[in-house]
């Protein structure tokens, strides 16, 4: 796994985790948003074991399979609780009329073993819940080099939120408990949220790797200075214009005072008019 697909995973974790703690409040106006936000918890137990594909931990491999463990328990035990419910509320309607009170009580007994178990069922996804919390607490406690400081801060902290309000939830038969659980749940998942601000691989140090050294270059011989360029120029001259001289670039050439025309180095006197060139 890359470095790249490591932190877009975690992203995605962070943005499912976001809107669990959105569809959680809506919980209380529509009541239906809270399945949806199960939906959400799954796809980011699917993030977890893209990420731990490669990761093999065993901090995270517990994690996973403890939350899907303890949403089976969780089930169970509403389904139980529900027919067990149901039994009670029949069983009290068909016995009132009979003077049979044992006969009541042990129907009533028999119709609430279900909820009785569910309720224990319950007890049990909760305490299954807490334990996947400790984990991906640990995970993060021991990979913190993995991710920027305040994200680890904040997604411990969330942890051990989530793992309170599985606790609460577990004694939720005292009522206040609920409320208590309820609350720390959405700070918990908003907490958690913070993954979605990795930006990416620059929080892992990549190792530098020393380069073997360049072999010494031979020095290059001196080179020859260049010759100096010569450049033919025509001179024009009245007799015969097809005349003509080389003359070296860099050695300015002189002109007669008189008539203007060029005089060859070293001339005393003037070709074209013959003036004494002094």
């Amino acid at each position: 796994m890359s470095d790249n697909e490591f932190y877009r995973l975690w992203n995605e974790f962070g943005r499912n985790m976001n809107l669990v703690a959105i569809l959680t409040i809506l919980t209380l106006v529509t009541g239906v948003t809270g399945l949806v936000a199960i939906i959400f918890v799954f796809i980011s137990l699917g993030n977890i074991k893209l990420i731990n594909s490669k990761l093999k931990s065993l901090y995270l491999y517990d994690f996973r399979s403890k939350m899907v463990s303890s949403f089976i328990y969780k089930l169970i035990s509403i389904c139980l609780l529900a027919g067990g419910i149901v039994g009670i509320v029949f069983s009290t309607y068909f016995w009132s009329n009979t003077d049979n009170i044992a006969a009541l009580i042990v129907n009533i007994i028999l119709s609430s073993s279900p909820a009785l178990i569910g309720l224990i069922l319950l007890i049990v996804g909760f305490s299954i819940e807490m334990k996947a919390w400790d984990n991906l607490k640990f995970y993060i406690e021991e990979n913190r080099s993995l991710f920027p400081e305040y994200v680890v801060r904040e997604t411990i902290e969330g942890a051990e939120k989530l793992r309170t309000a599985a606790l609460m939830y577990a004694l939720g038969f005292l009522g206040i408990t609920l409320i208590i659980g309820f609350i720390l749940q959405i700070i918990g998942f908003f907490k958690l949220a913070k993954f979605s601000n990795m930006s990416g691989a620059a929080y892992i140090e990549v190792p530098v790797i020393p380069q073997a050294p360049m072999p010494p270059r031979a020095p290059s011989p001196p080179q020859a200075p260049a010759p100096p360029q010569v450049m033919s120029s025509v001179h024009p001259d009245p007799i015969n214009d097809s005349s003509k001289i080389n003359r070296v670039v860099g050695i300015r050439p002189k002109f007669c005072p008189n008539c203007g025309a060029e005089i060859l180095e070293g001339g005393g006197y003037c070709p074209d008019c013959g003036s004494s060139i002094s």
